[in-house]
């Protein structure tokens, strides 16, 4: 009799226990980040008979219930947009990690860790910024993660590479993160410079004595001896489309005799009566004619600007000339039985070259703006023997790109073989007593192309200078890493959001305010040992930008993981297992009585 009640008391006891764990899981039912707690049972004591015989069916008896855990659930909970600045959620094996204070600091190593103050840890991603600039929890607690320690005061310096900032955000020391509202971006000079471009041959013409005269006013005869005749436009600004227009008829009446010759655009060379270059074709001009071809000068035999292109008749004799085909039509220089007396000239509008012009910035060391132009001229339209080249004009202006500032011009190259792939080197430029390394072939993940179904433009740009900002924005990305966005355009990682496992959730202790915290126990063998085991880091050294097991989700809230539906039936059990030990406590009682009642 005494058993029922004693079973009847622990049946009490233990469902109310049930009921505070589940009736609180309810009540955190809208708690971000709130881990489930799952009542679990054991029974109290048990009782072997013996017996002498054997017996097949069992004779044990047990004796009470008790409450053996309020196991942690560790599944994810459901995940809802947020508005808030620095409100992340997490998705996997995993915690935030938080401490107390702000000049404090965890290592989490692959045999241990070591940390100088109390840390704890929450799946409660609502964090936000404090009047020092630091990221917090509802309760003051700091968030710790990877710092690249670029914040200095109200300063960014991102002086550091992407290789260098990839094998830090990998590093294993945690510390509070901070990030101040009125965030200056320090200037940094540009000493490199990457661009990729394309460069469509058949738009954006300039004239032809762009490229014909340098900077110093020098005429540069060899560019246009070697200039590929297929590379020009006409007045109109059409290219010439030399492969397709390429035949030019000369009927020439001189003392009585007629002389028809056919020439034409091509690679077979002149005993075949092509041309290609400026050359090719003065030279097989004069030799199957005797006109002179050449580009328009003065008395002085100095080229003339606008630069356009004439035949001469060199003759002592006047002449009657014919000139028609396709290729004379496109470039303007069509006549019919014209009459050309000694020295009388024939000339075109003027001419221009398919071409180019990039501008980029660049910045000194105090953020000041300069402009870094590179003129593009196609001198070679490439066939499948030999690549399309261009010849290359760069300098450095200032910031309205008007005055060179640079000593001259640099001069190279960049061609593109048959599959349109760049080739050139990088050059240097002198900028204000150091250089800046430049490369028009393409940044690491593009490269320069020549496609002539897209429009000339830089298509990437990869460089180190940047001139002074002020932060606009910030993003976190799904492996936690925070990158801060500045109105000079600048973008750069600041550090990543700690994340810490276990490998038993279970072994961590509750300390209020919707956090955890490491615990000590004894071990069956008596030894004092970590319940939880040592925290484990969120991301691989080998693998430094990825999280192992989870992803963060920025401007999300993960809500808490009770089941509301399974709780409200649980509490019907509990309920009912609670009013059914109260039936048990009262017939014990009733029980007793009657035993005391056999007395009288």
């Amino acid at each position: 009799m005494n058993n029922t009640i004693l079973n009847s008391y622990s049946g009490i006891k233990t469902h109310q226990f049930g009921l505070d764990s589940i009736s609180n899981n309810i009540a955190n039912v809208n708690t971000p980040g709130y881990r489930e707690n799952i009542p679990e049972f054991k029974s109290l004591l048990s009782q072997h008979i013996d017996s002498i015989n054997s017996n097949t069916v069992s004779s044990d008896n047990n004796f009470g219930v008790s409450a053996s855990s309020n196991a942690i659930s560790t599944k994810n909970g459901n995940y809802k947009p947020s508005d808030g600045e620095f409100d992340v959620a997490y998705s996997g094996k995993g915690w935030f990690v938080v401490g107390k204070n702000q000049n404090g600091s965890m290592t989490i190593a692959e045999d241990g860790y070591e940390a100088n103050q109390q840390n704890y840890f929450t799946r409660d991603g609502s964090f936000n910024r404090d009047a020092d600039g630091y990221i917090v929890n509802a309760s003051g607690y700091y968030l710790y993660g990877v710092d690249l320690g670029k914040i200095q005061g109200q300063t960014f310096n991102n002086t550091s590479t992407q290789e260098e900032d990839l094998k830090a955000l990998g590093g294993n020391k945690l510390q509070p993160l901070k990030i101040p509202q009125d965030l200056n971006y320090q200037p940094t000079k540009t000493t490199k410079l990457d661009i990729a471009l394309n460069l469509n041959p058949n738009k954006t013409p300039a004239a032809l004595q762009d490229f014909l005269f340098e900077d110093s006013g020098d005429f540069n005869q060899e560019n246009l001896d070697n200039l590929d005749l297929g590379a020009l436009f006409n007045f109109q600004k059409e290219p010439l489309d030399a492969k397709i227009n390429n035949d030019m008829r000369i009927t020439i009446t001189q003392n009585g005799e007629t002389k028809e010759i056919t020439l034409k655009y091509g690679n077979d060379g002149a005993s075949n009566n092509q041309f290609r270059t400026f050359k090719d074709l003065k030279d097989l001009l004069k030799e199957k004619t005797g006109l002179d071809f050449d580009i328009s000068r003065d008395d002085k035999n100095i080229p003339t600007k606008p630069i356009s292109f004439e035949i001469k008749n060199p003759s002592s004799e006047p002449m009657q000339l014919t000139l028609g085909g396709k290729f004379i039509d496109k470039l303007g220089l069509n006549t019919a039985k014209l009459e050309m007396n000694p020295n009388d000239k024939q000339v075109t509008h003027p001419i221009y070259i398919g071409a180019f012009t990039s501008n980029s910035e660049v910045f000194d060391e105090k953020g000041e703006k300069f402009i870094l132009q590179t003129k593009y001229f196609l001198q070679n339209t490439g066939t499948k023997d030999e690549n399309q080249k261009w010849i290359t004009k760069s300098a450095i202006y200032d910031k309205n790109g008007e005055n060179m500032i640079s000593k001259n011009q640099t001069i190279s190259t960049i061609e593109f073989d048959q599959d349109n792939k760049p080739i050139s080197k990088p050059i240097e430029l002198d900028f204000k007593d150091s250089k800046i390394s430049y490369s028009f072939g393409g940044t690491k993940d593009r490269v320069s192309s020549n496609f002539n179904y897209q429009d000339s433009g830089i298509t990437k740009t990869d460089t180190d200078g940047k001139q002074a900002g002020k932060l606009t924005d910030l993003k976190i990305d799904e492996n936690g890493i925070i990158t801060l966005y500045f109105d000079n355009g600048a973008s750069a990682p600041m550090g990543r959001i700690g994340i810490a496992a276990f490998i038993n959730d279970q072994g961590l202790r509750k300390a209020g305010g919707n956090m955890f915290e490491i615990s000590q126990g004894i071990s069956n063998q008596g030894e004092a040992k970590t319940l939880s085991g040592n925290p484990i880091l969120g991301w691989d050294e080998n693998n430094q930008s990825q999280l192992k097991f989870g992803k963060v989700l920025y401007k999300y809230l993960e809500t808490s993981n009770t089941d509301v539906t399974s709780a409200l039936t649980n509490l019907i059990l509990m309920q009912r297992g609670y009013s059914m030990s109260a039936k048990a406590f009262g017939t014990g009682d009733d029980l007793i009585k009657e035993a005391i009642n056999l007395k009288k």
